[in-house]
């Protein structure tokens, strides 16, 4: 095994978390072939360098702790990175609905905060395009109407 693209590989890592994905992209970005990508991937993976569960762990946790984003979201954001969709379907079995609840009712009150105070029919809109879905949404705005004045 050539050891360049492994030190390319573990130099990767060091300076961001990627999905096995990810890390063959930047290995065949830098020039190296899919068979040497494919090796150099391999032993990081058996050294516990790389591994995309705890990776999707760390992100559906930051996502969590953030506040923001859908359920439907998230399953994107962790596609693009190039995790599996097994492993994203198994991993949000176990979300919490009142997170996106949450993430819902924070993204809500910021537009009702904004300058422009935003009406019930904008939000709706907007936590829709988020990808929230209409169970959500439709508890959200019960939960907007009984604050109101």
């Amino acid at each position: 095994m050539n050891e360049r693209v492994v030190e390319a590989a573990v130099k990767i890592l060091r300076i961001r978390n990627c999905s096995r994905h990810e890390l063959v992209q930047k290995l065949l970005k830098q020039g190296y072939d899919e068979v040497e990508a494919d090796k150099a991937v391999e032993y990081v993976t058996k050294r516990g360098y790389l591994n995309d569960a705890a990776l999707c762990d760390m992100l559906l946790e930051r996502y969590a702790d953030s506040r923001k984003y859908s359920l439907k979201e998230i399953y994107f954001r962790l596609k693009n990175r190039g995790i599996s969709t097994l492993l994203i379907t198994e991993k949000l079995q176990n979300w919490d609905v009142e997170l996106e609840y949450q993430a819902a009712i924070k993204i809500a009150n910021k537009c009702l905060n904004s300058k422009d105070k935003q009406d019930l029919h904008k939000i709706i809109r907007r936590l829709s395009g988020k990808g929230f879905k209409a169970a959500t949404v439709s508890k959200v705005l019960a939960h907007l109407q009984d604050m109101s004045p």
